[in-house]
């Protein structure tokens, strides 16, 4: 049933023991704002879509018998039953009643009774004017035509002036103009009759078509809707706007400079505008470079290959760029900037081209950050890989963690094409960087690595001793074994660290064969016959056990029956060890 605004009689307020219907509208109406929201994210016959709906005309159905009709009221912010705020709007994205209050409804009585089939329709009808495919119908117009026997609609109408009454017949003296309401078809039953209501303006009149169809001079309702929206979103519109406009403002000049220049070429610039605009563009690439803006440094670069202008060297360019002032301010940028923009400065030295080599390696001299050095490492062996020999100056730089730097990424990049400038890198001054040169060696071939590892043990300290001496243990070789052998049959043997003698019993056991096995045993033998077991004797015997070979075996095997204690108890250690290793 539809009544108009406010000719319906106002229902009577309720007292403390209908608090539980408030309750009950305010639950279902949430439901309800749930239900329309799950509508528009899904299809309609989604399994989740079709169990809310469901489940929202039951809750209904089952809250209307326990407590009666609500009467429920809307304005442009909040749903009301008997001035008790049920679901007040949140933001506009969240506003159940303004659909409802912009078409001119200001309230629904749900009665008791009412069927699934009218819900679905309610429901509909408010999906259908608040979707993104709005149709021509307003939200009374589809109320109406969906004939709801357990929902009456309370509505403002608007003015019409064209003097004739509505549908409901003419209007009584002193009573405002009728709502334009939609004509049925022939074939359609007679529509009921609808009473006249109070407005603004006097006259009757009659006109069909959609009752939003006015002019803004002719009718309030849509008006001060409207409004009420406005006045809604204000606030958090002017905010946007104030965002915006900062964004706009703060975007640097740069930035700004490149669109245009991007526009110009777009524009289908000839070749004597191209030129025009090459001549601006170095400055434009220099500023960007000194605030740290990497990606405008790139466009820039590839506006100036596009314009090709004759005039511009990258050569003299990167001069510029290996300056110390300037690659002091790139440290600077990139000591403080993100990954996300450090990867942005390695993109345009790679751009660059070889040029950018040099600049990396500036850079990379001068960071404090381990970070960023990483970064420009991994670039700068990346841009190498195909030619190490680009970076064979910088192993000459007076900075000996520089040099350090550089053969950290010639280990990276590896291959035969590195061997020789490890070799040069082994005769620095500095042990930090010798010790990196074994590291890096570590990633060449045993034939190419043996002769600059066997060169560093010379003056090597305890460190880079036993790191040489891992290195070398990679695979049997008679050479390096007997080269081994010395440091182990040296009479002063006994005075290095412990840690280099433990390198050197190891060594022997990798690398060692059948050609060291009699001066092993004579090291095994060595000593008085009242000897005692000594640490010496016994790591020899595990020397032979590791060589493992048939003849080492046989030593071991002869030397554990014999009569002095010493021998004997070290090979039957290193016999256990050997038999626990098969």
């Amino acid at each position: 049933m539809m009544t108009k605004s406010p000719s319906q009689a106002p229902h009577a307020p309720r007292s403390e023991a209908d608090d539980p219907a408030v309750k009950a509208a305010a639950a279902w109406v949430g439901q309800l704002a749930r239900t329309l929201k799950t509508c528009r994210l899904y299809d309609a016959n989604n399994p989740t879509v079709v169990k809310f709906r469901e489940e929202l005309a039951a809750s209904l159905r089952r809250a209307l018998e326990e407590t009666g009709e609500w009467p429920l009221r809307f304005t442009a912010e909040d749903v009301l039953l008997e001035e008790q705020s049920l679901y007040p709007a949140k933001s506009r994205e969240d506003n159940l009643a303004l659909p409802f209050f912009r078409d001119g409804v200001r309230g629904i009585t749900l009665k008791p009774g009412i069927a699934p089939a009218e819900v679905h329709k309610l429901l509909d009808c408010v999906l259908q004017v608040t979707g993104q495919s709005l149709t021509d119908d307003d939200l009374v117009t589809l109320l109406w035509e969906a004939n709801l026997h357990h929902v009456d609609i309370d509505y403002v109408p608007a003015v019409d002036s064209s003097g004739g009454g509505g549908p409901g017949g003419p209007a009584e003296a002193g009573e405002g103009e009728l709502v334009p309401w939609p004509q049925p078809a022939l074939a359609d039953e007679p529509a009921p009759r609808v009473e006249a209501a109070q407005v603004q303006s006097g006259g009757d009149a009659q006109r069909s078509g959609r009752s939003d169809d006015w002019a803004t001079g002719q009718g309030v309702a849509e008006v001060e809707a409207e409004f009420e929206e406005l006045s809604y979103l204000s606030e958090s519109e002017s905010a946007r706007f104030r965002a915006e406009f900062e964004a706009e403002r703060n975007a640097s000049l740069v930035g700004s400079t490149l669109a245009v220049a991007r526009a110009y070429l777009a524009a289908g610039a000839g070749a004597e505008d191209r030129q025009e605009l090459g001549r601006f563009l170095p400055r434009l690439l220099r500023l960007a470079i000194s605030n740290g803006a990497w990606l405008e440094a790139r466009e820039a670069v590839a506006m100036l290959n596009q314009c090709e202008w004759p005039d511009w060297s990258m050569e003299s360019f990167n001069q510029e760029l290996l300056q110390p002032i300037a690659v002091s301010g790139t440290v600077q940028h990139l000591d403080v900037q993100e990954t996300a923009q450090i990867l942005e400065f390695t993109a345009l030295a790679r751009e660059l081209g070889d040029f950018g080599v040099d600049w990396l390696c500036q850079v990379l001299g001068e960071s404090a950050q381990r970070r960023t050095r990483q970064l420009l490492a991994e670039t700068i062996a990346q841009q190498c890989k195909q030619n190490p020999e680009r970076l064979a100056p910088w192993l000459s730089d007076p900075r000996w963690y520089v040099v350090r730097n550089v053969v950290h990424i010639l280990g990276w990049i590896g291959g035969p094409a590195t061997a020789g400038l490890l070799q040069v890198a082994a005769r620095h001054p500095e042990p930090r960087v010798r010790t990196e040169v074994v590291g890096a060696l570590g990633q060449l071939e045993p034939r190419l690595a043996r002769p600059i590892l066997v060169k560093l043990l010379s003056g090597a300290d305890s460190r880079l001793f036993c790191a040489i001496l891992h290195q070398l243990s990679a695979e049997r070789d008679e050479a390096v074994a007997r080269l081994v052998l010395g440091y182990l049959q040296d009479p002063e043997f006994e005075l290095r660290p412990p840690e280099e003698q433990r390198a050197v019993y190891s060594a022997l056991g990798a690398v060692g064969g059948d050609g060291l096995i009699a001066d092993l045993e004579g090291e095994l033998l060595k000593g008085s016959w009242f000897a005692r077991y000594d640490a010496h004797r016994g790591q020899v015997a595990r020397v032979l056990a590791r060589i493992g070979t048939p003849l080492a075996r046989q030593i071991l095997e002869r030397n554990a029956a014999s009569k002095r204690t010493a021998v004997r108890k070290a090979c039957e250690d290193a016999l256990a060890a050997f038999n626990a290793r098969e």
